[in-house]
């Protein structure tokens, strides 16, 4: 059995997986955990650490949907209960951990010694995008990281309906729709990267 259909088993049954640093937590109905199930979990721990130490964005936001339409919960319940899924306290630790890895994506690239000038300035506005906070309140309204931080494959920086919101410049607003950027261009989400053929930056470079 893999970490992912272990986890889905123990949701079915009511149990809630999460990770406090090294430490795997379960939190469920009293009496529904067995020996065997403790023992299961002890045998899986570095799996299930792995599975739930990597945020699923995507997963997450179609979760947050089923719950909120099956189960008629408030938005903000049905992302807590999408978030607990993934062994995340709340949608808020979730969307900080995705940024995290964001991050250290744009970090580890902007230290290779073959960035071409313009690779190195889309990096700089990536990194500022992340730093002022627009990538998180990016993420919380469902934006997924290729709208955010894809290139074409063949030509980055030329392609600008393939190329990321993050690398468009000073940002003045994020909102659902679109990204509008100090001086008044603005890139609507529904335009960036709508036709596949996109690959996020990070992918690119290895």
């Amino acid at each position: 059995m893999n970490a992912e259909t272990l986890i889905d088993s123990l949701h079915r049954r009511g149990v809630r997986l999460r990770i406090d640093g090294e430490v795997l937590r379960w939190f469920g109905p009293v009496g529904v955990m067995t020996e065997a199930d403790l023992s299961t979990l002890r045998q899986h721990k570095a799996a299930l650490l792995a599975a739930l130490a990597a945020p699923d964005p995507d997963a997450f936001e179609e979760r947050a949907a089923i719950i909120e339409h099956d189960a008629g919960l408030p938005r903000q319940d049905a992302e807590t209960l999408a978030a607990q899924e993934q062994g995340r306290a709340d949608a808020n630790s979730l969307h900080s951990d995705v940024v995290q890895r964001w991050a250290a994506e744009i970090e580890r690239l902007a230290k290779l010694p073959a960035v071409s000038p313009e690779g190195t300035k889309a990096l700089k506005r990536a990194r500022v995008f992340i730093s002022e906070g627009w990538a998180l309140l990016a993420a919380r309204l469902g934006w997924d990281e290729i709208e955010l931080f894809g290139v074409c494959p063949r030509a980055p920086w030329q392609r600008l309906d393939r190329k990321g919101a993050a690398f468009g410049g000073a940002v003045q607003v994020v909102s659902q729709d679109a990204v509008a950027y100090v001086g008044g261009l603005r890139r609507y989400r529904a335009q960036v990267n709508n036709d596949g053929g996109a690959v996020l930056i990070w992918e690119l470079a290895g």
